[in-house]
């Protein structure tokens, strides 16, 4: 439970007189002594978000389907951090992390991999393949998670949505619905965990420059991508960690239910290209 939600047995009085005394607003930005983990954490915003959660002073469990992932990003982290080697859409292997990790103060959802087909190009298998990759998961990381967190009456989930469910494009029929319904599982989990002290919350990024971007896309299309957002620059993974990271700390202490959109502001521009014109002279 944070310092800034004082017991209920207090008056109202003893509430209001501790909510106004101002203070050490870094010490908001801190995890000294939490557990947190960090599920698909051996590579790209994943790894990022490990190190930035240590570098707050946390205790990190990098999760990962590959061994030697894990195992690279705790070592680059330190003795702080440890590796484990999960399939997180395995409900059996699930419960068996959560039981085996003890006391866990916040957990980080970054699995996910965007595959874009035509809508009616795609199988079942296509269909079935995206459900596992953007949603089994986060489901069940709120279903045992969010259990163990409830017990403890504290505690945050964070999840990493995607622009693709917030808007639309050609392809992304499966990935942009399943990422469509994250955002909305994480709202439902913040409004049914709240009364135990559990926030729940999402990042949403649009174009992140990952390692496997990187490896997909040629210079064209980088190009592209980048000319969609108004700021000049790329957003990066380190980025998005510091999104997640704001989340999964105390300054977020009364941000729940929320997504937070951080794609260089590429969603908030008008669709129409009308540069050059005048405006029209007044009749």
């Amino acid at each position: 439970m944070s310092e800034y939600e004082p017991p209920a047995s207090r008056s109202v009085t003893e509430l209001v007189d501790a909510a106004d005394q101002i203070t050490q607003i870094t010490q908001r930005f801190r995890l000294v002594g939490q557990h947190v983990v960090v599920l698909g954490g051996g590579r790209g915003i994943g790894r990022h978000t490990a190190h930035a959660l240590a570098h707050m002073g946390a205790s990190v469990t990098v999760v990962d389907a590959e061994r030697d992932r894990a195992n690279e990003v705790a070592e680059e982290i330190g003795p702080s951090a440890r590796a484990a080697v999960v399939d997180a859409t395995n409900d059996r292997d699930m419960g068996a992390l959560v039981a085996d990790l003890g006391r866990v103060d916040g957990v980080v959802d970054v699995i996910g991999m965007a595959r874009y087909r035509p809508l009616l190009e795609l199988s079942d298998s296509d269909w079935d393949s995206a459900h596992n990759l953007v949603l089994r998961h986060a489901w069940l990381t709120t279903r045992h998670f969010g259990q163990t967190l409830a017990d403890q009456a504290a505690g945050s989930l964070t999840f990493v949505a995607s622009v693709s469910g917030l808007g639309t494009a050609p392809g992304h029929a499966a990935y942009g619905a399943y990422k469509a319904a994250l955002t909305s599982l994480v709202r439902t989990a913040a409004l049914e965990l709240g009364p135990a002290g559990v926030r729940v919350n999402a990042v949403a990024p649009g174009f992140t420059l990952t390692p496997r971007m990187r490896e997909v896309l040629d210079e064209a299309q980088l190009a592209n991508a980048r000319a969609a957002e108004p700021l000049p620059r790329w957003t990066t993974p380190s980025d998005v960690a510091a999104g997640i990271s704001f989340l999964v700390s105390d300054l977020a202490a009364a941000v729940t239910g929320q997504v937070l959109v951080m794609d260089g502001g590429a969603t908030v521009t008008y669709p129409y290209r009308l540069q050059g014109l005048n405006n029209p002279e007044e009749s």
